[in-house]
């Protein structure tokens, strides 16, 4: 009879972390991805995928030009597009972050 030392044994022999490939720890729970927390802190980091960022936009939706307040909310900004229109709202550090790096993709 297989015990269940046995049995997490060979549940976690064949399951990689996702980060560095590297072998998960027999102590590691079934649905967890990476070896240690500085690897999932690190794989989160390293995603692609960014707030804002241009590869989440359509690449035919107009440039964004500059940043306004939030009319209802205090604190609050979006970004105008140069047809007028105005993005979901952020803060300002999101705000800036955004322009500059849709200003940085617009240089030839």
């Amino acid at each position: 009879m297989e015990t269940l030392h046995e049995r997490e044994t060979s549940r976690n022999n064949s399951r990689a972390c996702e980060h560095c490939g590297g072998q998960l720890p027999l102590a590691a729970r079934r649905h967890a991805r990476f070896c240690c927390p500085a690897h999932r802190a690190a794989h989160h980091r390293t995603r692609s995928v960014r707030f804002l960022s241009g590869a989440t936009f359509d690449k035919s939706a107009a440039p964004y030009v500059g940043i306004v307040s939030d009319a209802k909310w205090p604190g609050m900004y979006r970004l105008k597009r140069a047809d007028g229109s105005l993005s979901d709202m952020v803060n300002l550090t999101r705000a800036r972050e955004a322009l500059a790096s849709f200003a940085e993709r617009e240089r030839p």
